[in-house]
């Protein structure tokens, strides 16, 4: 985790992707500031300190590509992530050259079909190989011309680009006689056949290379749009596209990995795209030219790859964190274990291991068994045989991202337990400090009172010393007042707060602290009121502490009102309680502070300015106080026109 705040700039319109992103960027100690546009985005990397810029394409308008990597070119110590979506990745408008992950994303090879342009497609070597994007596009009615090489390409494109404009601008000729009744007919040019607006062709250079490619073929033909198609799995690819200076493109619903991404990039950063780092893979099946040509694949699509015909030989090079995941034929090991067996086995060496079964496809009981085991034992898949390379890599980069997941979601849950301890710890202290400081002050506290009241009487005749007497005991109880809510809060959050339930007098408690509030309220000048009806059934509370729920509220009504404002004690009955509203002209509370006023030390911006003392204490030592006699405390207000605080206490059955 870093030690400082991480700055990261987020361009986007939607709060929903701020909440998806911020869970997993605070817990590594970045902050999120988030701009509306890619110029307000130009403006903060240059005044402020940014370690990454994240560009959300799912609502700022792909036009601004090339604008975006002329500012990543300006700032290159800032590393870049685009955020895409099947929309921004269509081929409606050129634009610099866009990744797009294995497998295709629903209805991409229907948006190739679809446009008019041309389209250079570079697929990795493994998936050229094992046909695998010639599969998808012929599945989707694409007519494709492919390449084993982009030796060329750009002059190749164009000269197809322009057969093709001149096939569609020449007349149509009329079909002959025998040609509408069905016989015979003219054949078709050969040449005409392979005229294509896509083109994929077999691409094994670094992303250097494809932004070289990329830029050469849309200056041959600058309507084209170009892409790459890599099995390299997202965060791979994306730590390997930073650590060489390039933008970080991602599918949108992948924002959250974002800040493991820029925390692998770091410096020290266990960089998962690092030659040292590469996800090991053991690959067993008792077929040797199986293992050559799927080892090779998996290789091919940058793992680690170690090979074996032999299930002991696999249980002794399995060691915990020896690989990351096995491959696994199930008839492997028939003679010793079975797949299960030798399976169970590996998990009991290494529990995060994840492993895939390759079963063979007849027969078809045995085929089956293989698929139902994986259920069974919690494994990633079953692959039946044979196995094309595209659908084991793809297979196994799924496997590694639950692995991923599993980890890390592991690691957030070590780190909320590892914080909930220290906060239990911090609460702890407080606790323990707020009853030392109360218990330690209160008895010399008692005494200054004491001592206070004493010089009074003997003062009389001495106004200016009695003045000083006086000002004295108004800050003795002052401090008084607030070493009690520091009582109050280290018994209500050690669950000792004393409420002594008994038959409760509302009319007379209301009563007394009338006489006491309504003398503060005239110092104040200040309107003061009390609604009450003829009369009220006796209810079951403590004297003492409805008392102080009420005059807090009046106490905190008058302290944020204005001269000339409006404070109102209101007591009304219902058929199954008594409810007690005070009601003010003051300062009102703001929409978004509403839902924080119950929390303990919380004051408003608004109060903060007004009141001279108090820790922010006794809206929440109230509302316990009310749940204690099985009510509840709510409020109404609106800033700057005033409030209403009210509670509930239940009749007495």
């Amino acid at each position: 985790m870093p030690d400082l705040k991480v700055s990261v700039l987020v361009v986007t319109t939607e709060k929903a992707l701020l909440d998806e992103m911020t869970p997993s960027m605070s817990g590594r100690g970045f902050e999120l500031f988030c701009v509306p546009s890619l110029n307000y985005a130009a403006a903060q990397l240059v005044a402020g300190d940014y370690s990454a810029l994240v560009m959300d394409f799912g609502r700022i308008p792909a036009t601004e590509r090339e604008a975006l990597l002329a500012l990543s070119k300006q700032h290159p110590k800032v590393r870049f992530f685009t955020l895409e979506t099947i929309t921004s990745n269509a081929p409606t408008s050129p634009s610099p050259l866009r990744r797009i992950v294995w497998p295709l994303p629903a209805g991409f090879a229907d948006q190739i079909r679809a446009t008019d342009r041309p389209v250079a497609i570079l697929a990795d070597q493994t998936l050229f190989m094992t046909g695998a994007v010639q599969s998808a596009f012929h599945a989707a009615g694409v007519q494709s011309v492919f390449l084993e090489s982009t030796q060329g390409l750009a002059e190749f494109i164009y000269k197809q680009n322009e057969a093709r404009v001149r096939a569609a601008s020449q007349p149509k000729q009329p079909k002959s006689l025998w040609s509408r009744l069905g016989v015979g007919g003219e054949a078709v040019p050969e040449t005409m056949l392979s005229l294509s607006k896509v083109v994929v062709a077999m691409f094994t250079g670094t992303l250097e290379d494809a932004d070289a490619m990329d830029s050469n073929i849309r200056t041959a033909v600058p309507e084209a749009v170009c892409y790459t198609i890599s099995g390299v799995d997202t965060s791979r690819y994306a730590i390997q596209a930073l650590n060489s200076g390039h933008i970080a493109a991602l599918p949108r619903e992948q924002a959250g990995r974002i800040a493991g991404i820029i925390i692998d990039c770091r410096e020290g950063g266990a960089a998962r795209s690092g030659e040292k780092e590469k996800e090991r893979i053991i690959l067993l099946d008792n077929f040797k030219p199986t293992l050559a040509s799927l080892g090779m694949a998996l290789m091919g699509a940058g793992y680690d790859v170690t090979t074996s015909m032999e299930g002991e030989e696999a249980l002794r090079l399995c060691e915990k964190g020896a690989f990351h995941l096995a491959v696994i034929g199930t008839a492997i090991t028939f003679a010793q274990h079975s797949g299960a067996e030798l399976a169970q086995k590996l998990r009991e060496r290494d529990p995060d291991l994840r492993i895939i079964f390759m079963v063979d496809r007849y027969p078809l009981q045995a085929a089956l068994q293989g698929v139902s085991q994986v259920v069974e034992l919690g494994l990633d898949d079953a692959l039946l045989k044979p196995v094309e390379a595209s659908r084991l890599v793809f297979s196994v980069e799924r496997a590694l991202e639950r692995r991923f997941l599993l980890l890390e979601n592991a690691r957030l849950l070590q780190e909320v337990q590892d914080f909930n301890r220290k906060l239990a710890q911090v609460n702890g202290f407080q606790t323990k400090f707020f009853a030392m400081v109360a218990h330690d002050v209160k008895n010399p506290l008692t005494a200054i009172l004491g001592y206070a009241e004493a010089l009074s009487f003997k003062l009389t005749s001495l106004p200016s010393e009695l003045k000083y007497a006086s000002n004295i005991h108004s800050a003795a109880k002052t401090l008084n007042l607030l070493i009690s809510d520091l009582v109050d809060l280290a018994a209500i959050e050690s669950g000792k707060l004393r409420v002594e339930i008994g038959t409760l007098d509302l009319l007379s408690v209301v009563g007394e602290v009338r006489s006491r509030i309504e003398i503060v309220a005239q110092q104040r000048k200040i309107n003061f009121s009390v609604e009450l009806p003829p009369s009220l059934p006796l209810l079951a509370g403590d004297h003492v502490r409805i008392g102080q729920v009420i005059q807090n509220l009046c106490t905190n009504a008058i302290q944020y009102t204005k001269p000339g404002g409006q404070v109102t004690i209101r007591v009304e009955s219902a058929p199954d309680r008594v409810i007690v509203s005070v009601m003010d002209t003051g300062i009102g509370i703001s929409k978004e502070d509403l839902p924080r006023i119950w929390e303990r030390f919380f004051q408003t911006a608004e109060a903060q300015k007004m009141r001279k003392a108090g820790f922010g204490l006794g809206l929440k030592i109230a509302r316990e106080i009310v749940q204690m006699h099985g009510g509840e405390m709510g409020i109404e207000s609106q800033l700057g026109v005033g409030s209403r605080f009210f509670f509930h206490i239940p009749l007495k059955k």
